[in-house]
């Protein structure tokens, strides 16, 4: 048993820096991503796309709800799924969540210096990254609170450069790019460009998941959770239909479905490249992309430094700074990471690890939410899920069919995906699973249902 005592985070959120963390994580899936699934989908099937992922993630979003009031940990996703299925699948859960925003910071800041190359061509994107990576770790590491709230900022520049774009460009929508001119097909790759198209029109929503996971860092989490991942997934729905509609019907479908800068690309093919709005979506347009790339940073050290606390990384990763209480070691190293894959990688193929990553942990998440209403009836849930079952169980089925899209967008990523999973089990089997400390929030708290599940048992 280990000393938790020097283990834990600094309570600090409140409902507005929640709301502003899961729509800032998510919100440069606006500028930046969903496009490159335009090729196969086309408009409509794009549209149909983002409806069934605004669904899975709407639903999923209240269950998560129900689990993080009921089980308030910074382990989030891993947490659940340990409570519920136990630690092997824990586990598995914890690996899913790391890869997917472990994977994700790079795509983000491969946007940022793309954004950064349209203004000024001599400024290496690499060198952008780079910057990128070193400002937003030093911000996580002087403290959550001062992260919260340049976020909250952040989020309310990128969110009111949305509806500026939404007003000068909808009266401007050619319905000819959006529907074609008749003689071609509105869905070109017909079902199977629909469920290509499934992995990008996730990241118009991919990370406002992420929030359970700041569960110890909240002042209220039983209260303040569902707020602000309830208000969080609507804001997001609202703008996914939005942003895709208006840059779509400016810059049309072959245009958009190559573009690393879609949204000032959109603007100036109506209005040129000079134009001030074409401008200010490249230059403001950065702090949408900034904002998530910096939430991302926040995700994937809480679900190292949660894994390690609880053994199954090694204790060094749960390290926290001695004033700061922030996971220092969990923060830098896998950004060290990320910025290695920036120069190995294309973004459009790290979207697809990404996803994929994000998707097992979706799984588990909705099968948490059905196993634990079942194994703990008498678990407190100051929250509980609306359409129950119907929400969790239309998720799960979702997620099963997001997950597979990747063989049909690039069968070499999705083996690579399942290899990299097959290596986390071995890792699990030969070291992970003789170092779980018991002593950790997540563990000692499974442990305990436990011992009263057998105890029962007995006495039966």
């Amino acid at each position: 048993m280990k000393d938790n005592q020097n283990q834990e985070l600094k309570k600090a959120l409140t409902p507005l820096h929640l709301w502003a963390i899961g729509v800032g994580i998510v919100i440069s899936g606006n500028y930046f991503g969903w496009n490159f699934g335009l090729a196969e989908s086309g408009y409509v099937g794009m549209l149909i796309a983002v409806g069934f992922m605004a669904i899975m993630y709407t639903f999923m979003t209240f269950g998560i709800s129900e689990l993080s009031t009921a089980l308030p940990y910074a382990g989030g996703p891993y947490s659940f799924a340990r409570r519920a299925m136990g630690p092997f699948v824990g586990f598995i859960t914890g690996i899913g969540v790391i890869l997917q925003y472990m994977i994700a910071a790079p795509v983000v800041v491969i946007g940022i210096g793309a954004y950064i190359n349209f203004l000024f061509p001599s400024i290496s994107p690499v060198l952008a990254a780079a910057f990128m990576y070193i400002f937003f770790m030093v911000i996580h590491i002087i403290g959550v609170k001062e992260y919260a709230t340049l976020e909250t900022v952040l989020v309310v520049i990128a969110l009111g450069l949305l509806v500026l774009m939404y007003f000068v460009g909808l009266p401007q929508v050619d319905t000819s790019r959006l529907f074609g001119d008749g003689e071609t097909s509105l869905i070109p790759g017909g079902f199977t460009g629909i469920w290509a198209s499934l992995p990008f029109a996730m990241w118009l929503f991919l990370a406002i998941e992420m929030l359970p996971m700041l569960s110890e860092e909240c002042r209220d989490p039983k209260k303040d959770m569902p707020k602000g991942i309830l208000s969080g997934i609507t804001t997001l729905v609202i703008i996914s239909v939005l942003t895709t509609t208006v840059a779509i019907g400016l810059g049309g479908i072959e245009m958009m479905s190559t573009a690393s800068d879609p949204l000032p690309m959109a603007v100036a093919a109506v209005f040129g490249e000079t134009y001030w709005l074409a401008q200010v979506l490249a230059t403001i347009g950065l702090v949408g992309l900034i904002a998530s790339f910096s939430g991302v940073i926040l995700a994937y050290s809480r679900q190292v430094f949660a894994l390690s606390r609880a053994g199954y990384l090694p204790s060094f990763l749960s390290k926290l700074h001695k004033t700061r209480k922030t996971p220092v070691a969990a923060i830098i190293i896998p950004g060290v990471i990320g910025f290695v894959l920036v120069n190995l990688f294309n973004p459009d193929d790290l979207i697809l690890i990404s996803t994929f990553g994000a998707l097992v942990s979706y799984i588990t998440m909705n099968l948490s939410v059905l196993i634990l209403r079942k194994k703990e009836p008498n678990l407190a849930r100051p929250y509980k899920t609306p359409l129950y079952p119907v929400a969790p169980i239309v998720s799960l089925i979702l997620a099963v069919v997001a997950l597979f899209a990747s063989f049909f967008a690039n069968i070499t990523f999705f083996f690579i995906c399942l290899a990299t999973f097959g290596a986390a089990v071995v890792y699990y089997f030969v070291w992970a699973r003789h170092n779980i400390n018991t002593d950790a929030p997540e563990e000692r708290f499974s442990q305990k249902q436990i011992e009263i599940e057998e105890t029962a048992g007995i006495n039966g």
